[in-house]
């Protein structure tokens, strides 16, 4: 939900868009910035149509070069593709002439994903890749982790598991170095997983194992989940139906504990192996 949204009743916001909005024209005093903040105001509300029509009157040109600027040109891309990924050009190609490199940094990387949204991956690694090593040179871990992650999507909407494997395991690295033991959890899980696909199932296993420590340290029932279901399902491949069944069982123990209803699939292995 807009934070807009949140400072202010539903009825209040309500009544701002209704007055706005009843002029034979939007104001021409209202900027980008406030027009992006009704639009998403006009969304939480479930005013679509309204939501769109504030947007069509942005002047792009108002999106300045800033963090700020691309927060809102981000906004503007879950809302309007093709003009999303137009404004972020413009904001790439001015950022370029200044010296703010974590700014293009960021700018790139939003760029990027907006290209990988159009099924233009090779753009979109060219330069999610110049926005890694914009971060790899200010030794940003979180941004070259970031990076990777982006790279490792891209990889597995073009199916290429080669290039998904050396993101994923970059990122564990990176991860770990960093002391981010959460997100070190997950990553370690996405690891697993590829490498199942890749056929390298002792590896899946560690990996799987070292994801279940972390989320039991964490008391992370979700990620729980996840190691227990990856080992089960290893285990089942090789026809263990003893070790299967022990840890489709604690998957679904912890999935009670998450308050959330057991995934069908999940279901359906235990009562397969039961």
């Amino acid at each position: 939900m807009s934070d807009k949204v949140t400072e202010m009743s539903h009825a209040q916001a309500g009544m701002m868009l209704d007055l706005v909005l009843s002029q034979d024209g939007i104001h021409a005093d209202l900027d980008a910035k406030a027009l992006i903040n009704l639009a998403e105001a006009a969304e939480v509300l479930g005013r679509s149509e309204d939501a769109a029509r504030l947007l069509a009157n942005i002047d792009t040109t108002d999106i300045t070069a800033t963090w700020e600027g691309l927060t809102q040109a981000s906004i503007l891309l879950r809302r309007d593709l093709e003009i999303g990924l137009n404004t972020l050009a413009e904001l790439v190609a001015e950022i370029r002439s200044g010296d703010d490199h974590p700014l293009l940094a960021g700018a790139l990387n939003l760029l990027s994903q907006a290209q990988a949204m159009t099924d233009d991956l090779d753009s979109a690694l060219e330069t999610q890749y110049e926005s890694l090593a914009i971060k790899t040179s200010l030794g940003s871990l979180v941004g070259q982790s970031n990076a990777h992650h982006n790279l490792l999507q891209f990889a597995k909407q073009s199916d290429d598991l080669e290039s998904a494997l050396t993101h994923a395991k970059r990122i564990v690295e990176l991860v770990r170095e960093s002391g981010d033991r959460e997100w070190e959890m997950s990553a370690l899980a996405d690891l697993a997983h590829l490498l199942a696909c890749d056929e390298q199932f002792d590896l899946s296993e560690d990996n799987y194992r070292l994801s279940l420590d972390l989320a039991e340290e964490h008391e992370d029932m979700t990620a729980a989940v996840i190691g227990h279901w990856g080992i089960a399902d290893l285990a089942m491949l090789r026809g263990d139906g003893q070790m299967a069944m022990e840890h489709y069982s604690q998957a679904l123990a912890s999935q009670i504990q998450t308050g959330q209803p057991a995934p069908p699939a999940l279901l359906q292995r235990i009562a397969a192996w039961g």
